[in-house]
């Protein structure tokens, strides 16, 4: 019955109103989910939490509270919308590979200004987002350079169909339309400051908290809300 459905939709709507049809399914069910975390929040007193990973997936940290839009982590919340917590009640934010999903500049900068109201003074943000500067770099030094090497042995990177250069580089900024903006150290670091973080800079890997398979091709990026 829903392939019979499923077939019968298909022929019925052209290709970009089936496109808006699903992004209007998925915020449906996005505000769903966000409306149930916050019943949770109420209901397990989660309004003040220590340590945050935000955009966790399925990939949740332990001694953190782990939040994502979609069910996998211990809440559900639209990170596009206000933080439901209290303002200096957390010490550290935490994140991977997330803040490429947003709309630049608006929506990410209204996360982070979230991040920063919920973070105690002194508290710090770390989080990681895929490195626009290798691709890019490696574009001019041809296909043999380091980052096409490396997507041929880590073939779950991209779909298989990326053989040239520029459709690897044109997955990386877009990812099935789930990225939004892609990143680089220079720009990441006048996002933060320009909302109000100080003692912005690079990271390493950190195999404590950072997951393992985001160790390569990962800018990772720290900054703290002020004293």
């Amino acid at each position: 019955m829903k392939a019979l459905l499923k077939s019968f939709v298909s022929r019925l709507l052209s290709p970009g109103e089936l496109s808006a049809l699903r992004h209007l399914l998925s915020e449906f069910r996005i505000s769903r989910h966000h409306r149930h975390g916050l019943r949770k929040i109420k209901r397990m007193s989660w309004s003040a939490p220590a340590r945050l990973n935000l955009g966790s997936g399925a990939h949740c940290k332990d001694g953190y509270l782990n939040v994502d839009v979609f069910p996998g982590g211990d809440l559900t919340l639209d990170l596009r919308r206000n933080l439901p917590f209290e303002s200096n009640c957390c010490e550290q934010i935490f994140s991977e590979h997330c803040i490429e999903h947003f709309d630049y500049p608006d929506a990410v900068s209204h996360l982070l200004q979230e991040c920063l109201r919920i973070l105690k003074p002194s508290g710090v943000l770390r989080f990681s987002v895929p490195d626009t500067e290798w691709p890019l770099l490696s574009y001019a030094e041809g296909p043999a350079a380091e980052y096409f090497q490396a997507c041929k042995v880590n073939p779950s990177w991209h779909p298989s169909y990326c053989e040239t250069r520029l459709e690897h580089i044109n997955y990386h900024f877009r990812q099935r339309d789930e990225h939004h903006f892609a990143y680089d150290e220079e720009t990441v670091r006048k996002l933060l400051e320009g909302v109000g973080f100080q003692d912005v800079k690079r990271v390493s890997f950190d195999r404590s908290i950072d997951s393992q398979h985001r160790e390569i091709g990962s800018l990772f990026m720290s900054a703290r809300k002020p004293a």
